[in-house]
């Protein structure tokens, strides 16, 4: 069987990327909505890091890409662990395939 390690992302750049070497890094906001107890609508926002490590990409992002944009990035999630001061520190990564701008318009929070 086939397997696919595949993260789709569609949010607003929190601010603009920054350039790590050859790669960049890029945090995006995703918004999510739900009914507190209340009945009350309540609206949280995730960030996740993305990060671009195909050089031409990077490129376009640093200078095509700002805070507030919109963006749609296709993901790969990547686990990995290093040694620090002898314990063993695990990270997760999420690192672009593709990445896109994209024309979002204003934020419309009528939108569920």
């Amino acid at each position: 069987m086939r397997t696919t390690n595949l993260f789709i992302l569609r949010g607003r750049v929190g601010q603009a990327p920054k350039a790590f070497g050859k790669a960049a890094k890029v945090n995006v906001a995703t918004d999510r909505f739900r009914t507190d107890t209340e009945g009350k609508r309540q609206e949280e926002t995730d960030w996740v890091t993305v990060t671009l490590l195909n050089e031409k990409v990077a490129a376009w992002a640093l200078a095509n890409v700002g805070k507030g944009d919109g963006i749609y990035a296709e993901c790969r999630v990547a686990d990995g662990s290093y040694k620090k001061d002898g314990e063993t520190v695990y990270t997760t990564d999420i690192i672009a395939n593709a990445f896109h701008k994209l024309d979002l318009g204003a934020r419309d929070d009528a939108e569920a």
